[in-house]
């Protein structure tokens, strides 16, 4: 059994070495994301803004254009 343990061992070792490369590489990878949304965020919302005000422009015209042809 201990011979076992002494072949197993190194491998278990990698594993775990290579499993705490992983774990810090999700940190970064999350704030990355993070800092993207942050800075997108303000896009995002004037887009939504233009969006909106087009959208009410758009309504206010074809409520014009109909009480044009009603007066017509």
């Amino acid at each position: 059994m201990n011979l076992k343990f002494h072949r197993m061992a190194p491998l278990a070792i990698a594993i775990c070495l290579l499993g705490g490369c992983d774990a810090k590489k999700a940190p970064t990878e999350t704030g990355r994301a993070a800092v993207k949304e942050v800075v997108t965020q303000p896009f995002s919302a004037l887009d939504s803004a233009k969006d909106s005000l087009k959208h009410s422009e758009d309504k206010q015209k074809a409520a014009l254009d109909e009480a044009n042809k009603e007066i017509k």
